[in-house]
């Protein structure tokens, strides 16, 4: 199980790639979000569908830009895609009704889903084992950069300039990653044989590295995304926390997620990495039954504190659990990127819907889901693949 730590290296033009585009998924929804207000108050209307709308078409346009990918190449969806989102920003930025607003919304998810497929492709397409699963980390660090950090910047872009100038912003660094990607991003697409055609996404969702790791993958994110949505009925409304001590301490979790990120990085090369998926389910396991045992205490500490275990554990599953999902599809990176992205998006989706609906305190509802689907993904992990 030990192995030899691996030397380090500098971060590749392909790496550093591929954490820039992954930045665009959470600019998306975490920027705005002071903004809310002041954007229902400009429409008259109830705006939250917007981050509904961009969250369903970033997972399901995986689907249309993973097969893109591999035939045209990474370079010309990414940069399409960053362009589609500067677009649909500052279209979104001028709208003076909420229809039209929710559905630049929609094509400005669909820019993002094509950065982010293309971000898990490249890392596919050039690096694979141990070295693939440390720049998952990587991305998974980035990810909790921006939901610790945007808001803040843009509750400030609202008090100075409204809230366009949220949607000002993205279109602007859309436009600035874009340039500097066409001039220094390489194209990491494998080409397939002459002879040979690509399998189609069936392929790739029956395999079973794709179906037991992916369901790993996508059982801990569904877990973070319903901490998340179920935290303000938790800690607002119950707990009596203030918002700003809310946004603190969700800040403070996404720092911590990010840190776990970049420490887990040296389990990677050192243990196996199915070792380290399982040590990361066991961790998220322990999570929900702490959750469990505090469940009738007061205050924040009862939620945050199992949270915080979570997070750790999400971040040592999960990078090392989507490079064993990737593993197997070499010449088809961009497919498996795609399923595996949209799996996660959708399943994160229905599950922290179907939590917060549930007839019961948010922390019974999701410390039961924790245990049940940690145990669950342990039993997928126990064996190797056959």
């Amino acid at each position: 199980m030990f192995l030899a730590a691996p030397p380090r290296r500098p971060l590749d033009a392909a790496t550093l790639a591929a954490l820039l585009l992954i930045l665009f998924n959470p600019l998306g929804i975490d920027l705005y979000l002071p903004a809310l207000p002041a954007i229902e108050q400009h429409f008259q209307a109830n705006a939250s569908a917007s981050i509904s709308v961009f969250i369903f078409s970033l997972g399901l346009g995986q689907l249309l830009f993973g097969p893109l990918a591999d035939r045209v190449g990474r370079r010309p969806v990414a940069l399409g895609g960053l362009a589609l989102y500067a677009a649909s920003a500052w279209l979104a930025s001028r709208s003076t009704a909420l229809a039209p607003f929710l559905l630049l919304r929609l094509v400005q998810g669909l820019g993002a889903s094509a950065s982010a497929v293309c971000a898990f492709a490249i890392i596919r397409d050039r690096f694979n084992g141990d070295a693939a699963a440390r720049r998952y980390n990587l991305l998974n660090g980035a990810l909790n950069i921006v939901p610790a950090l945007a808001p803040t910047l843009g509750g400030w872009l609202t008090l100075q300039w409204g809230w366009h100038a949220c949607f000002w912003f993205l279109a602007a660094a859309a436009l600035v990653a874009a340039g500097g990607l066409a001039a220094a991003m390489p194209e990491t697409r494998v080409a397939h044989p002459a002879d040979s055609a690509p399998l189609p996404l069936s392929h790739v969702i029956a395999h079973p590295a794709m179906r037991r790791f992916g369901f790993c993958c996508a059982s801990a994110l569904g877990l973070i995304v319903s901490y998340v949505t179920l935290a303000p009925e938790v800690l607002i409304a119950r707990a009596g926390l203030d918002t700003a001590t809310f946004g603190l301490l969700f800040g403070a979790n996404a720092l911590l997620i990010m840190a776990a990120s970049f420490i887990s990085l040296r389990t990677i090369g050192r243990f196996k990495l199915r070792a380290v998926v399982r040590t990361g389910l066991l961790i998220m396991l322990s999570a929900g039954v702490l959750m469990l045992a505090l469940s009738r205490q007061t205050g924040a500490w009862h939620y945050m504190l199992p949270v915080g275990v979570l997070g750790v554990g999400f971040a040592c599953a999960l990078g090392p659990a989507g490079s064993m999902a990737m593993a197997p599809f070499g010449a088809m990176a961009g497919r498996a990127a795609a399923v595996l992205g949209c799996g996660q998006m959708l399943f994160a989706a229905v599950l922290s819907a179907l939590l917060a609906a549930l007839p019961v305190p948010g922390e019974w509802a999701l410390g039961a889901a924790i245990i049940l689907l940690s145990a669950l993904c342990l039993r997928l992990t126990a064996r190797p693949l056959t």
